[in-house]
């Protein structure tokens, strides 16, 4: 096709979608650069994408409002979305998400070409009847990152490094330079104990031992990030502590994302915290279990991912009552310090 005028991004999901998708996004505008590109987004992960100069307009939609809560008022902010996507009149539209609802937004867009992935790569399969082209990744494409760029060769895009624009507001760095700074807080380490599905989530006393133990050996303070409704974990991690308690205070996504910046090493399982840890290029050490981390995990060869290969996985549940999240029971804290002492030793010989 000749250069797109106008091309539509629908990546709907969650913070970890949006943050691997952003190469991408960033390899289209560089091979494409006077082209507007917009991105349909759900409302509660658009924040990651104000601001970012390769957009032209971000869409947002709410789609769990719309199945929760259907009334004439929901079928009007459906109407009035579709016609907003229509009027924009995209050379192409690209399905990153690969569901039937995705799909579905995609063919009402009324796109010249709606491009997604073909069966083996979707998480939907029965979703591919709407695409006019479906793209079959190369088999060296391991990481989500590189499944995703992978959809770009529809339009003849040439990958280049990966890269993350996460725009911050001046206002919620000073914030965080804030709250460290009237701790005397220079070095720090970042622990997220929740995980999006309770199945990702390593024990909360797990995590109060490894402060423990980290406090103990290196003096370094610990600063404990939470996502809405995971306050209860970060209580259980507090009340398991046996010596001085972590940090905490509340942050706002663009907040989190200044911490990460700044932070010495984060730890903690596959979750859109880690993933924007990875972005900000912050030394990680993951802890993965029901997930493959070749797939999606830090993407960073450097970085350390511990995990155990159990028969049922990894299964990407977000119950396990048969086996009782055995992938993550046997995950052991000195198993995780010992990676961070690895990781901090691997970020002294690039510094030095």
């Amino acid at each position: 096709m000749d250069t797109p005028r106008r091309v539509l991004i629908i990546k709907l999901g969650s913070i970890g979608d949006v943050v691997h998708t952003l190469p991408a996004l960033t390899d289209l505008k560089r091979s494409f650069p006077e082209a507007e590109v917009d991105w349909l987004v759900e409302s509660k992960s658009r924040v990651l994408l104000d601001g970012n100069l390769c957009l032209h307009e971000v869409i947002k939609i709410d789609t769990r409002k719309w199945r929760r809560s259907w009334s004439f008022a929901t079928l009007r902010e459906i109407l009035q979305t579709i016609s907003k996507l229509r009027a924009r009149r995209y050379d192409a539209a690209l399905d990153f998400q690969g569901l039937w609802k995705s799909a579905v937004l995609g063919r009402l867009s009324g796109a010249r070409r709606l491009i997604g992935f073909d069966r083996g790569a979707l998480k939907e399969p029965g979703c591919r009847i709407f695409y006019d082209e479906r793209i079959t990744p190369d088999r060296a494409a391991r990481h989500v990152i590189d499944i995703y760029k992978e959809l770009l060769r529809s339009l003849k895009v040439t990958p280049g490094p990966h890269r993350f624009d996460l725009p911050v507001p001046n206002e919620d760095e000073q914030y965080i330079a804030g709250q460290l700074s009237s701790r005397q807080i220079k070095d720090f380490f970042v622990l997220n104990p929740g995980g999006g599905w309770e199945t990702k989530n390593w024990a909360p006393e797990n995590y109060a031992l490894l402060h423990d133990k980290l406090w103990k050996a290196t003096g370094v303070p610990t600063v404990l990030t939470w996502g809405p409704g995971e306050e209860p974990l970060v209580e259980e991690v507090l009340r398991a502590c046996a010596g001085p308690a972590p940090v905490t205070f509340p942050a706002s996504l663009h907040q989190l994302i200044a911490l990460l910046k700044r932070a010495k090493l984060f730890v903690g399982g596959d979750t859109g915290p880690l993933h924007l840890a990875a972005a900000c290029g912050t030394p990680i050490v993951g802890i993965f279990g029901p997930t493959n981390p070749s797939r999606n995990g830090p993407f960073s060869s450097e970085d350390i991912v511990v995990s155990h290969q159990v028969p049922c996985g990894p299964c990407y549940k977000r119950t396990c009552e048969i086996y009782k999240k055995e992938c993550m029971r046997l995950v052991q804290v000195e198993e995780i310090y010992k990676a961070i002492l690895r990781r901090l030793q691997i970020q002294k010989q690039d510094v030095s």
